[in-house]
């Protein structure tokens, strides 16, 4: 009979308890940690600001909330709510139309409110089933308690070096951001900080990968599991032909179809994984390996679909082609992804013969970061958010580079040995510090657009009642980007990408609200894009100094303060 202590070591099928209420408490903690900056929001906010409920990304945040009112409003398909022009739906976003509808069962409040409480929910449920999925992952991986904990505490709380650019004065250092505070698929701590959608496509990433390597039967990461593979494995030609388990790759498609339809492009990031998986085993096994090539082929066709689909959409109409275009998320200079990825990756340098020689599985984390640098500057718009996920096997790869040097898994580690392997964590904390720290003090100050007016909220609440969802609306770029989070309406403008041909769209805005233009340019317009409605505030009066008052073709219909809307009357 095996000791408990034994049994504790042992990485089957799940997950054993203490080691799973490590995960749950930390994970808590984190949570709790990022959603400091929102608390301190809400309670900042007064009667003449209300707080939007985002502190980070907040342009893309309220876009978000826009698909969950379509949701909420009964959309089952969606429609792009930055852009006049006409198009099909589609079915993107399915997770965020699912959370709009759930917002309406809560219970309160208006409906903009539930959907951000609905949203931050999201955020921790699905965050803590990321980071549980996490541990699940390098359980796996490792049979060493203090490898996968260590490798786990360095993706929840860490992030890159770029705080030693922020310290240095360097912040925009060779024309970028540090990747730690722009990359969530980079980076696990700003996923758990702001993207539910994000904790939820990286756990079925996660768990697609493990029920691949279960299908190739490398479920079990313990050298009992090795020995019976390699006796219930037969033959051909001298060398092993391994039995896959069809239901298992079966599961892998499914969890990435799922996942592509939460984040379309995912599944082919997990198509790369697994090929550099299947190449790392063929050199392993010394075989062509065919039966786990087929289960691979398997998962890749069940969740082909949804990735053939999303080409076809964006490129069978216009309205969504320029979506495409528009939406560029390019990669940095190198030295950048060196910054965000330097320390760990030269421990895990130190961990390349052991990884591969390994009885584990440790081989794999060692072929998805060898993979990494072929993701990160292919032609394509999505360009540095091909790298999701590459934290997981990075930092376990660390994590045994780390003990090597240290002697951290030793049974007598020493007080020095800790100390050296706190002081590489603490390293990597800063960066997600300061983005608490900053965020948390931006609050204070209740900036636009975290915060908007009461009386432009009372005044989108207004016109939320008097549109259907094919109306459009004409107000500046600022003003349109969280329009559609409290009307059920399409803006003219108001996201860098949603809104087709938007740099033309942003100039013709301007254009409208300058005293000297034409009437007769504002009638065409208007009756273009079949404009419904014109927003004028504050921010609109930014732009120039026409009054649309007195334009014979506007009917004031509302007026709230300094804001007021028009009916367009041609």
């Amino acid at each position: 009979m095996p000791s408990r202590r034994a049994q504790l070591r042992h990485t089957g099928s799940g997950t054993p308890w203490p080691e799973l209420r490590f995960v749950l408490i930390l994970s808590v903690i984190a949570l709790a940690i990022t959603s400091i900056p929102y608390a301190a929001g809400a309670m900042m906010a007064t009667e003449e600001r209300v707080f939007g409920g985002f502190v980070y990304a907040v342009a893309d945040c309220y876009s978000y909330l826009a698909k969950m009112r379509q949701g909420a409003e009964g959309a089952w398909l969606f429609h792009i709510p930055y852009t006049p022009e006409a198009h099909p739906g589609a079915i993107f976003y399915t997770f965020r139309r699912l959370l709009g509808k759930i917002a309406t069962l809560v219970p309160g409040g208006n409906l903009t409110t539930r959907m951000i409480w609905v949203y931050h929910l999201a955020r921790w449920v699905f965050g803590l089933g990321l980071l549980v999925t996490i541990y699940q992952f390098l359980t796996r991986l490792t049979r060493s308690v203090r490898m996968r904990r260590l490798a786990w505490l360095m993706t929840t709380f860490g992030s890159g070096l770029g705080w030693l650019l922020i310290a240095l004065g360097r912040p925009n250092w060779l024309g970028s951001l540090p990747l730690g505070f722009l990359l969530p698929e980079g980076f696990t701590f700003l996923v758990l900080f702001s993207f539910p959608h994000l904790a939820l496509a990286q756990t079925l990433f996660l768990l697609g990968l493990l029920a691949l390597l279960k299908a190739w039967r490398l479920g079990e990461g313990d050298a009992q599991h090795t020995l019976d593979r390699a006796q219930s494995t037969p033959y051909v030609n001298g060398q092993s032909a391994s039995q896959v388990s069809w239901p298992a790759a079966l599961k892998a498609g499914l969890l990435w179809l799922l996942m592509g339809l939460v984040v379309p492009f995912y599944p082919a990031v997990a198509w790369s994984v697994a090929g550099a998986a299947w190449i790392a085993l063929t050199l392993r096994e010394h075989r062509f390996c065919w039966s786990e090539a087929g289960a691979a082929a398997v998962a890749a066709l069940i969740s082909g679909p949804i990735l053939i689909y999303s080409a076809w959409r964006f490129g069978s109409h216009p309205v969504y082609g320029a979506w495409q275009a528009q939406s560029q998320v390019s990669s940095p200079h190198p030295l950048h992804y060196l910054a965000a990825y330097g320390l760990p990756l030269a421990f895990a340098a130190l961990a390349t013969r052991e990884a591969w020689n390994s009885k584990t599985h440790a081989w794999v984390a060692l072929a998805w970061v060898a993979l990494g640098p072929f993701l990160i500057y292919p032609p394509i718009n999505e360009q540095r958010r091909l790298i999701v996920g590459v934290q997981v096997p990075l930092n376990l790869l660390a994590a045994i580079g780390l003990s090597r040097v240290t002697g951290l898994e030793s049974s007598t580690t020493s007080l020095r040995s800790k100390l050296v392997a706190g002081v590489v964590l603490l390293a990597l904390l800063p960066t997600n510090a300061i983005l608490i720290a900053g965020s948390t003090m931006t609050v204070s100050r209740r900036p636009s657009p975290i915060y908007r007016d009461n009386e432009e909220v009372a005044a989108l609440n207004w016109l939320s009642q008097e549109v259907n969802p094919s109306s459009v609306v004409l107000a500046s770029y600022k003003t349109g980007n969280y329009l559609p989070v409290r009307v059920g309406a399409r803006a003219f403008v108001g996201h860098g990408a949603e809104s087709a041909h938007i740099d033309q769209k942003r100039a013709q805005v301007a254009q409208f609200f300058t005293a000297t233009s034409e009437n007769d340019w504002r009638r065409h317009l208007l009756e273009t894009y079949d404009i419904d409605y014109v927003f004028w505030g504050p921010m609109e009066r930014e732009l120039g100094t026409f009054d649309p008052s007195a334009a014979p073709y506007l009917r004031q219909v509302h007026e709230a303060e300094d804001y007021v809307i028009f009916t367009v009357q041609l």
